[in-house]
């Protein structure tokens, strides 16, 4: 497969691709509990997988993954969905340590510093003559946050358009693909893009057990590599097909 990593193109290979298709797709995620099968990086670890397969299809380019800077007191299992502290028992964890007192910042604070980081992203995408950008949240509750900016960096930018939204959004009202947090979806998605970032075993001899920080129908027997390859494979074509409908906007 040719590059699609902006990083890791050469200054000539980076001109030429974007003279064919000047599109950029980013994954935004985080680290935060996703049950003990998936890795804590899932939704930066699949959006980034789904961003690289979008940018192979349609000649475009993948764009290092934003890891940092969203909010950390809301939005986030360690946070708001631990009421018993298992979670953070199982990581070693301190409860004061996921607080607003702790960060020194709000949560509306917290969520202002994130839209900022994600403007300044798109005035430098814009630099770097990117005229459609693709933001693949793979953290759900970022959509949300990236919505406002998106609409302000649209009105004043009419070189680059800018569109924000998790995999259902790129598959709008298709039953073969949608989200939940570690359970089916995740988990499918997971473990046909990063394998070995995906152990269901650890469930093997716990088969009733209740599972900590899994929100959706429970993944055991039921997730799969096929339902992950099936659903990807839309994504990836919604993904550039939205970047294709931005270019045109670009140009129009």
């Amino acid at each position: 497969m040719d590059k699609v990593r902006y990083e890791e193109m050469l200054p000539h290979e980076i001109v030429a691709r974007r003279r064919k298709f000047p599109a950029a797709f980013v994954g935004l995620g985080g680290l935060e509990w996703h049950g003990e099968h998936l890795a804590v990086g899932n939704d930066a670890l699949k959006a980034e997988r789904l961003c690289e397969l979008a940018a192979a299809r349609s000649g475009g380019f993948a764009f290092p993954t934003l890891w940092y800077g969203e909010p950390r007191i809301i939005g986030l299992m360690e946070a708001n969905h631990d009421e018993r502290g298992e979670i953070k028992s199982k990581m070693g964890f301190q409860s004061s340590k996921f607080s607003q007192s702790y960060f020194g910042k709000t949560a509306k604070e917290q969520i202002k510093f994130y839209q900022e980081l994600l403007y300044h992203l798109f005035v430098q995408l814009n630099t770097l003559e990117m005229k459609a950008v693709c933001l693949l949240c793979g953290h759900y509750p970022i959509k949300d946050w990236a919505m406002p900016v998106v609409k302000k960096f649209n009105k004043t930018f009419d070189d680059t358009q800018v569109f924000a939204g998790t995999e259902f959004d790129y598959c709008p009202s298709n039953p073969n693909v949608g989200g939940d947090h570690a359970a089916l979806w995740e988990t499918s998605y997971l473990w046909y893009l990063r394998p070995d970032c995906v152990d269901i075993s650890v469930y093997f001899d716990r088969p009733g057990e209740p599972l900590i920080g899994v929100v959706g129908t429970d993944p055991r027997g039921k997730a799969s590599v096929e339902i992950g390859r099936r659903a990807c494979e839309m994504i990836v074509e919604g993904m550039v097909q939205k970047a294709k409908e931005l270019l045109r906007k670009v140009k129009s």
